[in-house]
């Protein structure tokens, strides 16, 4: 679900599609990602992250995916539930951690991307930045935010830390 939700990212970052102007979201992925997230109709907020037909729809509306996001609140959003009904995804073995996407536009555009292993993969590893907003946005949820950052710059440095309670401190 993540290789999907990485590429319908790059296309809403790079394309900036018009949501009310998508006519489909097709997405192929294999069977982690299915398993994983194969909930077409979630019923709590709690749950959207196992529907990749949610995953999608947020992927291509929200500026990121993270935890604040699986709430009843977008469970009901008019504009996610509509693109979530234009999704059709599928199960394809062969894709392994793979994933294919199409976004198809009422005017007939179409933006399609592949990814054969999914951002995070040791062959496809995240970036410093990249790990770190994924921290931040998870750890935003249990920790004061203007502490994200001295938490991180604590953990990058590790071997100066003197007292591991510099870090636990931080993380209250």
């Amino acid at each position: 679900m993540h290789g999907t939700l990485g590429l319908l990212e790059e296309i809403r970052d790079k394309h900036h599609p018009d949501i009310d102007n998508i006519e489909k979201v097709e997405i192929e992925t294999g069977p982690v990602a299915f398993t994983a997230a194969g909930n077409k109709s979630p019923v709590i907020g709690r749950e959207i992250k196992f529907s990749l037909w949610f995953l999608a729809a947020l992927a291509l509306i929200e500026e990121n995916v993270g935890l604040d996001k699986f709430v009843d609140e977008k469970l009901h959003d008019p504009r996610v539930v509509n693109l979530r009904n234009k999704v059709d995804a599928h199960l394809v073995d062969a894709l392994g951690f793979g994933a294919r996407v199409s976004v198809i536009m009422k005017d007939g555009t179409e933006y399609k991307d592949y990814r054969r292993k999914q951002k995070g993969h040791p062959e496809n590893p995240l970036s410093v930045e990249e790990l770190e907003n994924k921290f931040g946005n998870a750890a935003k949820m249990s920790i004061p935010e203007n502490n994200i950052d001295l938490l991180i710059d604590k953990i990058k440095s590790i071997e100066k830390v003197d007292d591991i309670t510099e870090i636990m401190d931080l993380m209250r």
